[in-house]
């Protein structure tokens, strides 16, 4: 194998975990009190905090708490998600409002 073929070798690519828009993650709720939906999108290497967990330990590796303020009332909503460490939801949690699913994101 010559120099050149080295540099431009492709090897095996590597499963990376779902996420939207390169390193987005698209969440949306709906606010109880005036039934606004909100779009966010979160930025998983800003928004997100890590857990710091020991190698081999079960649980959540991030955690994300984020308050969304929506534009036709002054309630605020709360969500705490806990992330793996290939960024897939283990549990998720909102208060003031509530997830919509991701059928209704795609209309």
């Amino acid at each position: 194998m010559g120099f050149w073929d080295k540099i431009f070798a492709r090897g095996p690519k590597k499963a990376a975990a779902p996420r939207l828009k390169g390193d987005f993650i698209l969440f949306a709720v709906k606010c109880d009190k005036c039934g606004e939906e909100i779009k966010i999108n979160v930025n998983r290497r800003t928004d997100i905090q890590s857990l710091y967990t020991e190698a081999g330990e079960k649980g959540a590796a991030y955690i994300l708490k984020k308050e969304i303020l929506g534009t036709k009332c002054p309630n605020l909503i709360n969500i705490t998600v806990d992330f793996d460490r290939s960024y897939r939801i283990l549990s998720r949690d909102v208060s003031g409002g509530k997830f919509i699913s991701s059928e209704k994101e795609k209309e």
